[in-house]
């Protein structure tokens, strides 16, 4: 197993799972350009979970922008993600509150590996409900977690 490295310029730790959260996340395929309505949300200098792209090579954290999307530090080179990597998503319509996880075989090559990510967990305000990847899913009301 290779030591985590630290991006002396962010101070990230690129070996970290578990990435800063996103604004965001796609639930279409998108131009990587231009601030925009992702799930219900105009973006403005935010981090973006981009899971949905035709090329899922593309696929990843960025950070919107007037110009063109720069893939975020933290997951911009091959040593910041693994199977397994995860991010949480706090807003949007349709996907706020979830957590997002990798689901591609290691090892990951940015911009030549394709990217896919799996909805990992939900949560709301009422009720949490952990998925468990091909079973379905357990839910707890908030009640519930009260008793």
């Amino acid at each position: 197993m290779t030591s985590p490295s630290t991006d002396r310029r962010y101070g990230i730790n690129s070996g970290v799972a578990f990435k800063a959260p996103c604004k965001v996340t796609t639930t279409a395929n998108i131009t990587l350009s231009g601030e925009q309505t992702i799930d219900g949300v105009l973006t403005t200098a935010d981090r973006v979970l981009v899971k949905d792209q035709t090329d899922a090579t593309a696929n990843g954290i960025y950070l919107s922008d007037t110009g063109d999307w720069t893939r975020e530090p933290d997951f911009d080179g091959n040593r910041d993600v693994v199977t397994g990597t995860s991010v949480f998503v706090f807003d949007g319509s349709t996907n706020d509150n979830t957590y997002w996880s990798v689901t591609t075989a290691d090892p990951i090559v940015i911009d030549t590996s394709s990217i896919a990510f799996e909805l990992a967990i939900v949560n709301s305000a009422t009720t949490s409900s952990f998925i468990q990847s091909g079973t379905g899913s357990i839910t707890r009301t908030a009640q519930d977690k009260m008793r």
